[in-house]
């Protein structure tokens, strides 16, 4: 009885570390301490008097690392997953259905790591390219109540809004551009956190599993395979992950840029677009080439590496 006591007291515990109860200052941070990241505050503090000091930073100093950050708890959440989509595809092509599951893929696995957080920071992305849109249209304005000043169109018996425009429209930029700055920062923050938790489940996901490798199926994969897939491949997938959000967001912003250009200069403005288009097949040529040659080149990455263990 007792052992199943610790036990379910031990599995209580990990699911509380797994939902990132630590002493972490960021969890019990309020939602503008961590849009502003001053839950970091007491760590640049620390920094400030050590350097009165000419002392550095030691480890016991840095703030402790969050439970969702720690490999531990993300790496069996991926192969877990992993695994159930695996029994599910096999189970359906060993029934009857004609409707086949897919195989489990990296991409479809990885949404667990990714969660809601990533798709939030696609939210934050949005906004924010939307409050870039507002810098050229409100300067446009201010440029307008400048020149209607130069030239005296404004009566001095106007209301106050068209008498003072100009600096209501600036006190709008300024505030535009501050939150602007503010859901960027948190944006690349949740990003870079996201591409983090990619390659720790890679990562960690290719070590075991090459921890299980039978005698046969080692003499198939050589360690330069297995440490390029662990270091080179999963930095890659980590370097990817926040680009993710620019495949929707470059799109959406030619649309609003060019919709602004087209009400300010007319149809000009298109000669870019044609320019910008013609340039797209060269760029698709160029960026295949690379490909290419990189694929060629982590075969010799690959020997590289089992040469220099081997050594």
């Amino acid at each position: 009885m007792c052992k199943k006591n610790d036990e379910n007291n031990d599995s209580s515990n990990n699911n509380n570390e797994v939902k990132g109860n630590t002493k972490n200052p960021e969890w019990d941070a309020n939602i503008f301490s961590q849009l502003w990241f001053a839950w970091a505050g007491s760590l640049f503090k620390r920094a400030t008097e050590l350097r009165k000091e000419n002392s550095a930073l030691e480890q016991e100093d840095l703030l402790p690392l969050p439970s969702i950050d720690l490999g531990k708890n993300i790496a069996p959440v991926f192969e877990d997953y992993w695994v159930k989509q695996q029994q599910e595809h096999e189970e359906e092509d060993q029934s009857k259905n004609k409707k086949k599951s897919k195989p489990p893929t990296i991409t479809s696995t990885m949404k667990i790591i990714l969660g809601k957080r990533f798709i939030f920071a696609g939210v934050v992305k949005a906004i924010n390219s939307s409050l870039q849109f507002a810098f050229p249209l409100l300067l446009s304005e201010i440029l307008r109540y400048i020149e209607d000043i130069q030239n005296n169109n404004i009566p001095s018996d106007s209301d106050l809004y068209t008498k003072y425009r100009g600096y209501w429209l600036s006190a709008i930029l300024f505030v535009a551009m501050g939150v602007k700055a503010v859901t960027e920062n948190y944006y690349f923050s949740a990003v870079y956190r996201a591409g983090y938790h990619a390659r720790v489940a890679l990562t960690i996901s290719v070590y075991n599993k090459a921890l299980r490798l039978s005698s046969a199926e080692r003499h198939g994969t050589t360690l330069g395979e297995l440490i390029n897939l662990m270091q080179v491949d999963a930095s890659k997938i980590e370097m990817f992950v926040p680009q993710f959000h620019v495949l929707w967001d470059g799109l959406f912003q030619i649309i609003g840029y060019m919709t602004i250009l087209y009400t300010l200069i007319g149809w000009p403005c298109f000669a870019g677009l044609f320019i910008m288009l013609l340039a797209g097949p060269v760029q698709a040529y160029i960026m295949k080439q690379l490909f290419a040659q990189n694929r060629k080149l982590v075969k010799y990455t690959d020997d590289r590496v089992k040469i220099t263990n081997e050594a």
